[in-house]
């Protein structure tokens, strides 16, 4: 039992968890034109002096994470200034299931979910900052970054809802134009998409799977997309040319009380 796939891939959880380092002086000074990009999205508006000057500080605390590397609760509160990571569980044959990818702008709040349950596990090279003192601190110098913070909980949980309802459409096109649509929307609002163009660093393999698809039936339906123009495809990047089109063939759903509340993660997560 113990060299099955699950214990294959703890063990090299762990060993991505021993390259794990804090960065040089430099490289931590880097990360602070990442935090300017971040911090318009989270203040979101007038910006007060003493939140900002506290944000873009937090390059002081930035740190690097291999891929494959599990966050630990012990970590605390981080904000990703680099990189993707992705709430997941493991199948019995070592196959990660992602059921959330978190994006740079995210903040990481392990006691989100029950510890045991599942793990955040950084699916890129990863780089963040430590956000704990945001909270912290939180009404008196840095109020917005600490609502933010407080909900991200009810962020998630509507875009574990769009997430089921990929997992249930019982249409991969939907599933997938949904999915990139998401992607694009969320970069968007953190500063991370410009004129169309949002950072896509996993793969086609690690979409394909997140969706319970086949990477031949995903990588058909994207090359359909740009046949019909509505994207464009680099190595890690998507241009999204037709943003209209991408979220018609979405196929919105909506609940029957409030048909404003459209694909709940698309906007309405994001909202004030």
């Amino acid at each position: 039992m113990s060299d099955g796939p699950v214990a294959k891939a703890t063990v090299a959880l762990s060993a991505a968890g021993l390259a794990r380092r804090s960065l040089q002086i430099h490289q931590q000074r880097a990360e602070r034109a990442s935090l300017e990009r971040i911090v318009r999205s989270i203040l979101d508006g007038p910006a007060d002096g003493i939140e900002q000057a506290t944000i873009l500080g937090l390059w002081r605390s930035a740190r690097h994470d291999p891929s494959n590397t599990v966050l630990s609760a012990a970590d605390g509160v981080r904000l990703i200034t680099n990189g993707w990571a992705g709430w997941l569980r493991y199948a019995d044959d070592g196959q990660r299931l992602i059921f959330l990818f978190l994006l740079p702008g995210d903040f990481i709040v392990p006691s989100l979910f029950e510890p045991g349950c599942c793990e955040v596990v950084s699916l890129t090279p990863l780089r963040t900052v430590d956000a704990s003192s945001l909270m912290q601190e939180g009404a008196t110098t840095t109020p917005k970054s600490a609502a933010m913070i407080a909900r991200s909980g009810r962020i998630y949980r509507l875009l574990l809802i769009d997430h089921l309802t990929r997992l249930t459409t019982g249409c991969t096109t939907r599933s997938v134009a949904n999915l990139l649509t998401e992607f694009h929307d969320r970069s968007l609002s953190a500063g991370w998409c410009e004129n169309g163009r949002f950072s896509l660093p996993i793969g086609q393999r690690v979409l394909a799977r997140s969706l319970g698809r086949s990477t031949v039936q995903v990588n058909k339906i994207i090359n359909q997309f740009q046949a019909d123009g509505l994207l464009k495809v680099g190595y890690d990047w998507v241009d999204v040319l037709q943003p209209g089109a991408l979220r018609k063939a979405a196929g919105i759903t909506h609940s029957v009380r409030d048909p404003s509340l459209a694909i709940a993660g698309l906007g309405q997560a994001f909202a004030a």
